[in-house]
């Protein structure tokens, strides 16, 4: 049921063998630490993060072609859309966008006349 469940939770043998590939790829490969050594983000105490990135650059035409690339590409989104809950990134903020271009945009009066003023 679903085109996500053979990944499974975090605690399954393959989500957590998905979880290990990336952390290696984007940390004990070029040094930097793993999530749960790093400190966060968000707050000022701790340590400097050390994250860390992996670029993989793969180009499908020189494998199994562009074309046949997409339509598989096509196939396994519409099949993850198909499971609730399931968005792609982005997908949030183009709706939203779509809906002010329908309906426009509330605004405020204070924020319209800051807006004014501002030129």
């Amino acid at each position: 049921d679903g085109s996500m469940l053979p990944v499974g939770a975090a605690s399954s043998p393959k989500g957590a063998m998905l979880a290990l590939m990336v952390e290696l790829l984007v940390t004990a490969l070029i040094g930097a630490q793993f999530g749960f050594e790093a400190s966060s983000f968000f707050v000022d105490a701790g340590n400097c993060p050390r994250i860390g990135q992996t670029f993989i650059v793969i180009d499908p035409g020189a494998l199994a072609g562009r074309d046949y690339f997409l339509d598989r590409l096509e196939v396994l989104v519409t099949e993850m859309l198909s499971d609730e809950g399931v968005r792609l990134p982005g997908a949030r903020r183009e709706a939203l966008r779509r809906a002010a271009e329908l309906n426009g945009l509330e605004v405020s009066d204070a924020m319209l006349e800051s807006l004014r003023k501002a030129g």
